[in-house]
């Protein structure tokens, strides 16, 4: 019987590549530098989840963010699927139209290459 080989990477390894990237291109965008990721994509125990949600991380919070300032926009968020993935969540939802509502720019991009291309097209104006 052949061997099956899966070839789509989990949202984790998106996201590594989308870090890789801003890692090896900030020395020509330093706005790069400041590109940061929240928890809520790491598969935490219900100890230390609810220990960290007394601290403030909130559920459905957007999986990356960029917090610099372009044109009409005080930053971006982007919540991260991985491709074949499922939609955004209830709660995922609700906080990009929040964000929205407060001046950011927000997207759900599935896969890294949609993650990359928005957040080079965001800092391109």
């Amino acid at each position: 019987m052949p061997k099956t080989i899966k070839s789509e990477l989990s949202e984790y390894q998106h996201q590594v590549k989308i870090f890789e990237w801003a890692d090896m291109m900030s020395v020509q965008k330093p706005e790069l530098k400041l590109l940061n990721a929240s928890l809520m994509g790491v598969h935490l125990s219900f100890k230390i989840l609810n220990k960290y949600r007394k601290a403030g991380v909130k559920k459905g919070y957007p999986d990356i963010f960029l917090p610099v300032p372009k044109g009409i926009f005080h930053g971006l968020f982007i919540e991260l699927k991985k491709v074949g993935g499922s939609a955004p969540t209830k709660e995922q939802t609700e906080w990009l139209n929040e964000l929205v509502g407060w001046g950011y720019d927000c997207y759900c991009c599935k896969g890294s290459q949609a993650a990359i291309s928005t957040i080079e097209s965001y800092l391109n104006g």
